[in-house]
């Protein structure tokens, strides 16, 4: 049902309506158009799903602003009901609101497991655990049915038949040739005798038989001839137009050939994306900066490497693939005199991302597919647009990603965290460009 994840957080006591049912039902029709609203703007995904995983979340976030806008129309007295903003009740209407959206598109149900993965790490949820195991292994379940049409290999490869529908018979038109006697019988009588007119063999049997037989021979073999030559020349059969047929058949065949191959690439094209991403891990050279990611910095290494994984990766892959991505960036060299274990601080780490030089590419691919932060977003939002009036405070980092300044990252989970911010950004831009199959 549509209220599932409502009536979870009411089960579990995270939210109170006072045993309201008609309370129940105006968040029901709530999260019906909010869900509606992420269905038209699919970017929002992001920000909905980051504020229903922070119970600390402003009641002034936009996000929430707009949720309790939407509950306003179908429950026009709530201010009477609560002196401020109920965050709570809005935030499980935002998650049942992404999770609905989620079941019936797939480019948010990315945007959403992605987003839920990296919030949830740095969000305090204990409470709600169950409930957010339940929606992210609910949605997760359906992208990664999706992923296998993009990653599996089959067993074996059917090509269906060759689709051709020979032309009709071709009736030909014959008209079988006739003997014109009585011109036949004239020159039969021309070569008998000199009785045929001025052509006519001019011997008489009886009188020259010897000379007569040599003239009529000529005449008949000419006249008999003659007849025949005729009757072959009606005998030829007219010619026929074999184009269009032939036409026909080399594009039906070209179509076939064409549709088998792309049955062959299709199917292959799982096996070739995991055999690059395998050399890809054991080269550990960036396509982007045209580095090795050892001759970097960990963390603006890892941060590339979640760009090149991102470029070469389809918006539809599978859990495992961050968890890949982290155990190739574990393969970087750490520093063994590192006293905070190869761990920065976010604040850090973002301020860094968005004025190093190596992070350029990062931050052109951010700019592409989010806008200037505003309000709780994606990380992207901050770093794709350093020149915005956005400062990278301790108090602007928690309004706009839900993060504490002094939270610290090792590069991996840093590369992992950055990953998926991409994949989903990825997902629910309508621009963005896709990878190619590879």
């Amino acid at each position: 049902m549509s209220s599932e994840y409502l009536m979870r957080f009411l089960d579990i006591g995270a939210i109170d309506l006072k045993g309201d049912d008609s309370r129940l039902e105006k968040l029901r029709a709530t999260a019906k158009d909010l869900s509606a609203v992420l269905k038209k703007a699919p970017a929002k995904t992001a920000s909905f799903t980051m504020v229903a995983a922070d119970p600390g979340v402003a009641s002034d976030d936009p996000t929430i602003q707009e949720a309790m806008a939407a509950l306003r129309k179908q429950w026009e007295t709530v201010s009477n009901a609560f002196s401020s903003p109920p965050v709570a009740i809005l935030r499980a209407v935002l998650l049942d609101a992404v999770v609905q959206a989620g079941r019936a598109d797939e480019s948010i149900s990315v945007a959403f497991v992605n987003t839920a993965r990296n919030a949830l790490a740095h969000a305090e949820t204990a409470d709600e655990a169950v409930v957010w195991r339940e929606a992210v292994a609910e949605i997760e379940a359906k992208v990664d049915a999706r992923a296998e049409q993009e990653w599996a290999t089959p067993e074996m490869i059917s090509v269906d038949p060759l689709q051709y529908t020979p032309p009709a018979a071709v009736t030909l038109k014959f008209k079988a040739p006739t003997v014109d006697r009585e011109a036949l019988q004239s020159e039969i009588q021309r070569a008998s005798g000199p009785w045929g007119g001025s052509s006519s063999n001019q011997h008489s049997p009886q009188n020259n038989p010897q000379a007569w037989a040599a003239s009529f021979a000529d005449k008949m073999a000419t006249t008999i001839a003659d007849e025949l030559e005729t009757l072959s020349k009606g005998l030829a059969p007219a010619p026929v137009d074999l184009t269009q047929p032939l036409t026909t058949l080399a594009k039906a065949i070209t179509a076939h050939v064409e549709k088998a191959l792309a049955s062959f690439s299709g199917a292959t094209a799982g096996l070739q994306r995991r055999t690059n991403l395998l050399w890809w891990k054991e080269a550990l050279y960036s396509p982007s900066v045209h580095e090795s990611y050892l001759d970097l910095p960990a963390f603006e290494a890892a941060a590339l490497m979640a760009l090149d994984l991102h470029e070469q990766v389809p918006t539809y892959s599978p859990a495992s693939v961050s968890a890949f991505l982290k155990e190739a960036i574990r393969c970087l060299p750490v520093d063994p005199g590192d006293a905070e274990g190869g761990k920065q601080e976010i604040a850090q780490l973002v301020s860094d991302a968005r004025t190093t030089e190596f992070m350029q590419p990062f931050r052109n691919l951010a700019a592409q597919y989010v806008q200037a932060a505003a309000g709780r977003g994606p990380l992207l939002s901050v770093i794709g647009h350093p020149q915005s009036p956005t400062a990278v405070d301790a108090a602007a980092l928690r309004a706009l990603a839900g993060l504490d300044a002094s939270t610290k990252m090792t590069p991996s989970e840093w590369g992992t965290y950055l990953f998926r911010e991409l994949q989903s950004a990825r997902a629910t831009n309508a621009n963005a460009k896709r990878p190619k199959k590879k």
